[in-house]
């Protein structure tokens, strides 16, 4: 019974001591995190459990940051469908409201729920709609569809990253189901864009 207790007394500080040592994968991982919300996805999901904490973060962010650029669209698909010259950059703008529209709807029944409020467009967004509402004719439904194809080119990554590696279920299957109206978007922005500048 002593060597038991004489044992116990030797291996009880050196458990003690290994738990204490700082895990440095976490700690490292947790300082090279950034903004950015591609980085947060990145750290969350290096550091497991130890990074749960950026998770709402980052999810907060994506809404708020999916919904400003969803209003974006309605509100330049309207000002086309007023102000483009051609037919085609019209339908377009048609399409924009209509399925932006949808998809705003959406996202804000899930920020609802999950306690996210989404206020207004982003500054950024309102500069670029401010910029292309002080265009007419031509210019306009070149800028516009110039920057429906890039615009759209980073929400097709941004909804991937969140289809694919996002941890809230009710957002990725939002990704999920918005990403092929996206890319069908794009398609038809990159097309109309090619015609309209030969």
């Amino acid at each position: 019974m002593k060597a038991l207790k004489f044992l116990l007394l030797l291996i009880i500080p050196v458990m003690l001591s290994c738990n204490s040592q700082p895990n440095n994968r976490q700690s490292m991982n947790r300082s090279e995190t950034t903004d950015d919300t591609d980085d947060k996805y990145r750290a969350n999901t290096e550091t497991g459990m130890g990074a749960r904490s950026n998770d709402k973060d980052v999810d907060e962010d994506f809404i708020r940051e999916a919904a400003s650029g969803g209003m974006l669209e309605v509100e330049l698909g309207r000002y086309a469908q007023q102000n483009a010259q051609n037919p085609r950059v019209k339908q377009y703008g048609a399409m924009m409201v209509r399925d932006h529209s949808k998809a705003n709807e959406e996202l804000r029944g899930i920020a609802s729920g999950k306690n996210v409020t989404i206020s207004d467009i982003e500054d950024s967004h309102r500069r670029k709609m401010t910029d292309l509402q002080e265009k007419s004719g031509q210019d306009f439904d070149e800028a516009y569809m110039k920057e429906m194809v890039d615009d759209h080119e980073k929400d097709v990554d941004k909804f991937k990253k969140v289809a694919e590696d996002g941890k809230d279920p009710d957002l990725k299957a939002f990704a999920a189901k918005t990403l092929p109206v996206l890319l069908m978007h794009l398609d038809s922005a990159k097309s109309i864009r090619d015609d309209i500048n030969r």
